[in-house]
């Protein structure tokens, strides 16, 4: 009978320990759920943003290939921002909130001031008229400043010649937090260019 008492009694003494170690263990917890719910949290958010950062910048790249080939077509303007809308998937488009065609300058590769904005306000991405709009259209050219005709794709061997036609091409991208949460919360504008130099069509020898 003795031995029994003894066992129940180290039985009792070990409870309180037992006890304190579950209540540390969920102080812990409570320490340690939040830190890890913010990184990954913060892994989600920063890995979508970058994901922005990367297809803006794809779409930039696409909509300068296809500029340098177009040249001075009537269309090229069109056959940019259709090439950018096979690229793009339908949710990528509905976050562009602009795209500028512009002249770049030869010395500095910045803006001439002299460009085209395109908006997409929805529909099939092919849907595209620069000369002769109704309205209607998926793609929404205004201003129009920048005539594709006027692009120079004619190389010389003469001093006076002027260069080949610099284009660029911006994607103006807004991303949306997906949380909300700080501090991720709120959007913030991505822009990705690419500037291109024409493809020659001609060669003046005179």
């Amino acid at each position: 009978m003795r031995k029994r008492s003894l066992t129940k009694s180290n039985r009792r003494s070990e409870h309180p320990s037992s006890r304190a170690e579950s209540g540390a263990t969920l102080v812990e917890a409570a320490f340690v759920l939040p830190i890890i719910l913010l990184l990954m949290i913060g892994t989600v958010e920063i890995g979508l943003a970058f994901k922005g950062y990367l297809t803006a910048g794809a779409l930039s790249r696409e909509g300068a290939r296809i500029a340098a080939l177009a040249g001075d077509d009537a269309e090229a303007d069109c056959a940019i921002l259709r090439g950018i809308g096979e690229l793009a998937t339908t949710s990528d488009l509905a976050k562009v909130d602009e795209i500028v065609i512009f002249q770049a300058s030869p010395g500095t590769g910045t803006s001439t001031g002299t460009q085209n904005v395109a908006k997409y306000v929805g529909g099939d991405p092919s849907d595209c008229e620069y000369q002769s709009p109704d309205g209607s259209e998926s793609w929404q050219i205004s201003p129009k400043g920048y005539d594709p005709t006027g692009r120079n794709t004619i190389v010389g061997n003469d001093a006076s010649d002027p260069d080949l036609e610099l284009v660029g091409v911006q994607v103006k991208w807004t991303h949306n937090w997906l949380t909300g949460l700080p501090p991720f919360s709120g959007s913030f504008l991505i822009d990705e260019q690419t500037i291109t130099r024409v493809e020659p069509e001609a060669f003046d020898q005179s």
